[in-house]
């Protein structure tokens, strides 16, 4: 990551800080910052880096390479002008004292003596533009794809859209959008250029972001003797000959061993499947409370494309499962990631092992 380059400050970050009420707000697009005063009063300015998705990870190189780099004497005010921060790093940004601006959410915080604003501005009332290639269906498939297949490989559009299931000129379109973001890094040009991933927490975040949510989700109650126990009975889905692949919570916590006891599991499985028919065959029943299993569906049974078998040198010494089918890491990270309760404790701990096999 280049530290100290600098784009122009972007046109949305004024618009933003406009809304706040009391802030007047004056853009400085050549020096790089913006001036801000609150309610007439002495005007602060900010020196602005505009860094498109901003992962967790390079939050903290970032701040590192900022405490390094000059005493607290001398330390400027710097605000990170981004189009999406995850949760984990707003929090990180929030500790460190350092002011961010989220246009996707319109979050800003800005911290300065005498300062400080943490607020979520109001809209505007204009229709966001459509963003094209969003991270979602079959797209997120492509971004399951990379994270799976193309951490420490050269990436060439013919090969990660025959992989995807996609057509070139959608690859293209999404690699395209992946490097603007600075997802991507771009070499050559014309039929012999190709990608590198430069960022894979920001891919992540940025999949995790713009994912479509579960279309469908039905409750079912298995009487079993614990959660290991409930998941030993799902290899009795093959019985329906329809895929099907355990999922969320679960999955990532089989990935990354996080918590003492299994969670309750989330399963896929394929939309033409009749859920009555799903209940029966694992001797349970649908209910509308007391449910310890979940049953996903979505239309496009996209969640299948990158799903394994789960296998025996995967196991963590006190599991034993036959024939249990797994969504991607990748994929289980996405699904986790702002799941319920403790998913994204499991979830941080996934990530973690997704990116020692990438760029850091």
């Amino acid at each position: 990551m280049s530290f100290g380059v600098q784009e122009s400050v972007p046109d949305w970050l004024p618009r933003i800080l406009q809304r706040v009420e009391g802030f007047t707000v004056h853009s400085r697009p050549g020096l790089h910052s913006v001036s801000v005063s609150v309610n007439g009063g002495r005007a602060t300015d900010f020196e602005v880096f505009t860094i498109p998705i901003l992962s967790q990870e390079y939050a903290k190189q970032l701040i590192n390479h900022w405490r390094s780099s000059e005493p607290d004497s001398t330390r400027r005010h710097r605000l990170i002008a981004s189009r999406h921060l995850s949760l984990a790093t707003r929090e990180l940004l929030r500790e460190n004292g350092i002011s961010w601006v989220d246009e996707r959410s319109g979050i800003c915080r800005l911290v300065a003596p005498g300062l400080l604003v943490d607020i979520k501005t109001e809209g505007t009332g204009q229709k966001e533009p459509a963003v094209r290639a969003r991270l979602r269906d079959r797209s997120g498939v492509l971004a399951e794809v990379l994270l799976l297949n193309f951490l420490q490989r050269d990436i060439r559009l013919a090969s990660v859209a025959k992989q995807a299931n996609v057509s070139t000129a959608l690859a293209s379109r999404i690699l395209a959008r992946l490097a603007k973001l600075k997802l991507l890094d771009t070499h050559a040009a014309g039929p012999q250029r190709f990608w590198k991933i430069s960022n894979v927490g920001g891919l992540l975040d940025l999949w995790a972001t713009e994912e479509q949510p579960v279309e469908h989700s039905t409750g079912i109650y298995l009487w079993s003797r614990s959660p290991h126990e409930l998941l030993r009975k799902l290899p009795l889905l093959n019985k329906l000959s329809v895929p099907w692949a355990l999922a969320s919570t679960a999955a990532a916590n089989l990935y990354a061993p996080t918590l003492t006891t299994f969670p309750d599991p989330s399963v896929w499985i394929e939309s033409s499947a009749a859920i009555r028919e799903v209940a029966r065959v694992l001797g349970g029943e649908l209910v509308d409370k007391g449910a310890n299993l979940q049953i996903l569906q979505s239309k496009n049974d996209l969640a299948f494309a990158n799903a394994i078998l789960w296998t025996s040198a995967n196991t963590p010494a006190d599991f034993t499962v036959e024939d249990l089918r797994i969504v991607s890491r990748p994929r289980a990270y996405v699904e986790t990631i702002n799941a319920p309760g403790r998913g994204p404790e499991v979830a941080q701990n996934l990530r973690q092992r997704i990116l020692a096999d990438g760029v850091s």
